[in-house]
């Protein structure tokens, strides 16, 4: 096959055992690559209530028809699983230089189950697939232990606080943490430490002349787009802070407050004017929003600068770069640790010193802290679960949904949780991209909010970077995947594999206990100054009419047979 490798590896680390077999055409076709063919691999491979750290549960690496390739955001690659955070379905999308190695390597799929007797890490290079031990690695966080394995190809790993099983644990590749579910907790339950790939073959193209045509197209489509071209390849995604501060959306204090001050010292434009910095792109990015300061120090993205900054009452970047570093360290997502910190201080009413920010966040990284389990645990211990700023257990990030109603649907609405990526409504709500809409409303959001899950959908199964949404659209999308592949996607057939993505995600979770009643927001964004509750219910109502959906939340039978998921689960039994 033409983009997609053919080659799934299933490793099962409580027989020691590897398995190759082919990827299935169909699924490949049907759910494109990355996010959707894992989550059609966990329809498969895991029934209801299975314990995310429990050995059957599946930890799922996948590239997708576009990785690899010279098509610009490309080198992404996504890791699948049930979330011990949240109990979702819960992918990430991974930039970086890893998922291009993956590829290169001849990976669709990896699947990991079981749990090995003692700590080990896979290593694949090309057609050799190896399970080795890592007791030498065990109990060194992440820098270490890329440091150590990265002679032997691209490393994604955990940190001590994925072998501490905090559920807000990651894995790192490239010295970002992918995975805000708690991705590392359940390799760290597996006793899995690392994935290390090393490869020698580059993907082939199916129609090169027209490939051609269509990457030169979405180059001068992103060259275009003052947001990409302008923003992030000058500053990185921080320029997001001074824009949402002016606008007065940019949250601070747990979202407490906001205003215009708000994203003072952390944006991109201040970062670029005091310090020196170099990128350090993901593979065939052509704008580099990714940075490192002269001192090796990655440049945190706008998600931990505001996180670690406002979020807790702070905006020295220094210091942000210090806690964000050390969360990349033990393997801990950035956004969720600075909201647990966020939760704490308004509960105790004070606020915390550097060094009692960096004794706490160490604490959390070495599952010492009752704030490793996430704001909402810590809070629901506290019977105080509802003062949690997130949606189905996953903490909200930097983006106000009290001044942004579409962004305050697809938060409720997200099959992950709280997630912004899930439809980047900043695009049209904040940047006027592709079109430009009213922020303030509920109306005519919920076919929008529809629309852009399913664009995100089919984005993080080709698998290229979120921030292609703001540039490239599906046809755009279609041309170059038909190119790539041979294949014949029209950008309506290729919204209906993002809509059959969505679609079977919800029926995971669905089958978990999730209904309307998760598809809500913390009780501060509602009332006086917030949000009009009675529209944001109405939103709501259309949402689910548009997508096809029950009063409860549930995909219809109707619905399931149009996409071709009436075999899939039975939610009706």
């Amino acid at each position: 096959m033409f983009g997609w490798t053919g080659r799934t590896i299933a490793v099962d680390l409580g027989s020691n055992s590897v398995t190759e077999s082919r990827t299935k055409k169909k699924d490949a076709e049907q759910f494109i690559g990355g996010r959707g063919l894992a989550c059609r691999l966990m329809a498969d491979l895991t029934g209801p209530h299975t314990e995310p750290l429990s050995p059957e549960n599946p930890l799922i690496l996948c590239t997708g028809p576009l990785t690899g390739t010279t098509a610009p955001m490309s080198g992404h690659f996504t890791i699948t699983t049930r979330s011990p955070l949240t109990g979702t379905i819960f992918d990430s999308n991974a930039g970086g230089l890893f998922g291009a190695e993956m590829k290169f390597a001849g990976v669709d799929c990896l699947i990991v189950t079981g749990k090995a007797a003692e700590p080990v890490y896979i290593r694949i290079e090309d057609e050799e697939v190896e399970i080795l031990p890592a007791d030498h690695l065990w109990g060194k966080n992440t820098g270490e232990t890329a440091s150590v394995l990265g002679t032997r190809g691209k490393v994604a790993c955990i940190g001590r606080a994925g072998e501490r099983l905090v559920p807000m644990a990651g894995m790192v590749s490239d010295g970002y943490v992918a995975g805000r579910g708690g991705h590392g907790a359940v390799a760290g339950s597996k006793n899995l430490k690392a994935v290390v790939v090393k490869g020698s073959n580059k993907p082939e193209i199916a129609e090169p002349e027209a490939y051609g045509k269509a990457v030169e197209r979405m180059n001068r489509l992103l060259i275009a787009n003052p947001p990409v071209s302008k923003g992030l390849a000058n500053y990185g995604t921080a320029v997001f802070a001074d824009l949402l501060s002016y606008m007065g959306i940019l949250p601070a204090d747990n979202f407490r407050n906001t205003g215009s001050s708000s994203g003072q010292g952390i944006s991109g434009e201040s970062i670029k004017e005091n310090y020196r910095t170099e990128k350090t792109p993901c593979f065939a990015c052509p704008g580099g929003c990714r940075r490192t300061f002269e001192d090796g120090f990655q440049v945190p993205d706008y998600d931990s600068l505001w996180a670690l900054g406002p979020n807790i009452g702070g905006h020295d970047p220094e210091i942000i770069t210090k806690i964000n570093s050390m969360c990349t360290d033990y393997g801990m997502d950035p956004l969720s640790c600075g909201s647990a910190i966020a939760a704490y201080m308004e509960l105790q009413g004070a606020g915390l010193g550097e060094e009692e920010l960096m004794a706490l966040v160490r604490d959390m990284g070495e599952g010492r802290s009752e704030l490793a389990a996430g704001s909402y645990s810590y809070l629901c211990s506290m019977e105080k679960g509802r003062g949690s700023m997130s949606v189905k257990g996953l903490d909200i990030p930097g983006y106000d949904p009290r001044s942004m109603a579409g962004m305050a649907l697809a938060y409720a609405t997200s099959n992950r949780g709280g997630c912004h990526l899930s439809a980047f409504m900043a695009a049209p709500e904040v940047m006027g991209k592709p079109m430009v809409l009213n922020r303030l409303t509920f109306d005519g959001k919920a076919a929008l909010v529809q629309y852009f899950e399913n664009l995100a959908a089919v984005i993080d199964s080709l698998v290229i970077c979120p921030f292609a949404v703001l540039a490239l659209g599906e046809g755009e999308l279609a041309s170059l995947l038909n190119a790539a592949t041979g294949k014949n996607y029209t950008a309506e057939r290729l919204l209906r594999c993002g809509e059959r993505i969505y679609n079977l995600e919800r029926m995971l979770n669905v089958r978990e206990g999730f209904s309307r009643k998760d598809d809500t927001l913390p009780e501060r964004f509602f009332g006086k100054d917030g949000l009009d509750r009675e529209a944001f219910m109405n939103a709501l109502d259309d949402y689910y009419h548009f997508r096809g959906w029950d009063e409860k939340g549930r995909p219809t039978r109707e619905k399931l047979q149009e996409l071709g998921l009436g075999e899939q689960i039975d939610l009706y039994s």
